[in-house]
């Protein structure tokens, strides 16, 4: 009877520990009084969010994201496995926002939100766009929602970038740091053809 009641109660704070926090609208919502105030709400995450926006062309873009911090760990190949799915960030996946259709990697990306995963590799990394975005990490990862794949060469800089970090250029170039590694891609308008 005790050895039941054990086996029991271990399978309850098994299944209490794989909870996942409800995904907060706020996150990804382009309103940035919402996304103000969740970010106060979750300002006491070891990872808090952060959003990069940038006005390119016609079109408004977001990376809405959480940022970890190096905090001396060792990153690449063991807090971040590669070859593996990483939903680049801490918490929630990061989410790409566009207002308007682009263009990256040659490829129309239509107006909406996508999940921006990664799989870090020591060579190049994919970067993903997946029309599934509201998720807690990559647990949920679906192959078959992505809506652009390609690659990248990170380099690697001279100064620490404690806490990762998105950026977006006047130009529209977006670019990733973390630890000592970096990389870019470029956001393009959609060049308007007369009729």
């Amino acid at each position: 009877m005790k050895e039941g009641f054990l086996l029991m109660a271990s399978i309850m704070v098994i299944c209490s520990s794989c909870h996942r926090p409800e995904y907060s609208q706020n996150y990804v919502s382009s309103d940035t009084g919402n996304f103000e105030q969740y970010k106060k709400e979750a300002s006491n995450r070891p990872s808090p969010p952060a959003r990069a926006s940038r006005q390119v062309g016609g079109a408004e873009v977001f990376i809405t994201y959480s940022q970890p911090s190096v905090k001396g760990r060792v990153i690449w190949g063991d807090l971040v496995k590669y070859d593996k799915i990483w939903r680049t960030g801490a918490n929630e996946a990061t989410v790409f926002t566009t207002d308007a259709d682009i263009q990256i990697a040659g490829q129309t990306i239509k107006t909406g939100n996508y999940a921006l995963y990664t799989i870090p590799s020591e060579g190049q990394w994919e970067i993903i766009l997946n029309t599934k975005y509201d998720v807690w990490g990559a647990y949920d990862y679906d192959k078959t929602l992505d809506v652009l794949r390609f690659s990248v060469v990170p380099t690697r800089v001279g100064n620490l970038q404690e806490k990762m970090l998105f950026d977006i250029s006047k130009e529209g170039v977006v670019s990733f740091s973390w630890e000592y590694l970096r990389f870019t891609f470029p956001v393009e308008n959609i060049p308007v053809t007369a009729e």
